[in-house]
């Protein structure tokens, strides 16, 4: 697929939260935009697939594309296919550094990350918060680098900023992602945690875990995100498989 439709999905939030869009425009339809913007129609949709997980517009068959919202939804819907998805939605985001840490990881840490006891881990406690004035709290985030791939861009992680920290790694050492493993389970938000999520202490919420795993197979970013459960929910597909003629 075409990843120019993470940039054209960026154009179009743009285009809604900030510009001439209003409440009730009607967008364009899919072979309109791809013939303005000089894509395919499947990139489109996977643009359009983006600006409505953040709730900005509706689709509906017939009734065409409609802008219901001039602010991304205070309830945050995740429905990914791919890294390029994961880095999109990173990017309507920004990070706020709480603390940096080096540690060395003991039995319940490793258990946590799949890794062995004893292994040294930079660990940078930080939250998630909205584009907004208001710097609405998204999730918290505890991520375990590499030491040797997050000390050299450490003040470039102090500094904030939106996107993934795996792209910072990426364009500093090029140590490029192959695949993201991800798990899902619910949690407790920590008292420590409740106060920036604006949740109450013990109440309860979403924790996702993601190992990014280079080309070599190694695991040299992990990260625990918890979030509000009334502020995040997880959507995926399931496909019936073709059936197999005997």
């Amino acid at each position: 697929m075409d990843v120019r439709y993470t940039e054209l999905a960026s154009l179009l939030v743009k285009q809604i939260t900030e510009g001439p869009l209003q409440v009730g425009d009607q967008l364009p339809s899919e072979l309109a935009l791809a013939q303005q913007y000089k894509v395919s129609r499947t990139t489109i949709r996977s643009a359009l697939h983006v600006v409505e997980g953040l709730g900005l517009i509706s689709r509906k068959r017939r009734a065409g594309t409609v802008v219901q919202s001039k602010q991304t939804a205070k309830q945050y819907t995740q429905s990914l296919h791919s890294i390029e998805d994961l880095v999109n939605y990173a990017s309507y985001t920004e990070r706020v550094v709480i603390d940096v840490a080096d540690i060395v990881a003991d039995v319940a840490l490793a258990a946590t990350l799949e890794c062995r006891p004893g292994q040294n881990w930079l660990k940078v406690r930080m939250l998630r918060v909205e584009k907004n004035a208001e710097q609405t709290p998204v999730c918290w985030t505890d991520a375990y680098l590499d030491p040797k791939e997050g000390h050299p861009i450490l003040e470039r992680i102090r500094g904030g900023g939106s996107g993934l920290l795996c792209k910072l790694i990426e364009a500093h050492s090029g140590r490029a992602v192959l695949d993201v493993r991800q798990q899902i389970g619910a949690t407790a938000i920590p008292p420590e945690m409740a106060p920036y999520l604006q949740a109450e202490p013990a109440a309860p919420g979403l924790e996702i875990t993601r190992q990014y795993i280079d080309q070599a197979k190694q695991k040299f970013l992990i990260t625990v995100s918890t979030y509000r459960a009334d502020k995040f929910k997880y959507v995926f597909w399931m496909h019936r498989a073709r059936a197999t003629e005997l």
